[in-house]
């Protein structure tokens, strides 16, 4: 079972699994909220997260043939 990053008040329970499977502006927003509202275990994850994702290379656009 995941374990939850955060669980208190008005934020929502994270886990790994689910940050992972947020897209970059979204994780972008929940970054920025998470520095706001002060809880560093999310935002450090976010951080993470986005670092991983600036470094894999985009993968390469399939050849189109065009036919005359």
């Amino acid at each position: 079972m995941p374990q939850p990053l955060a669980a208190r008040g008005r934020i929502t329970t994270w886990t790994k699994e689910k940050l992972s499977t947020l897209s970059k502006i979204e994780l972008t927003q929940l970054l920025e909220n998470a520095e706001r509202l002060k809880e560093p275990e999310v935002a450090a994850f976010c951080r993470e997260l986005l670092s991983e994702r600036r470094k894999k290379p985009k993968p390469a656009a399939a050849p189109t043939s065009r036919r005359a």
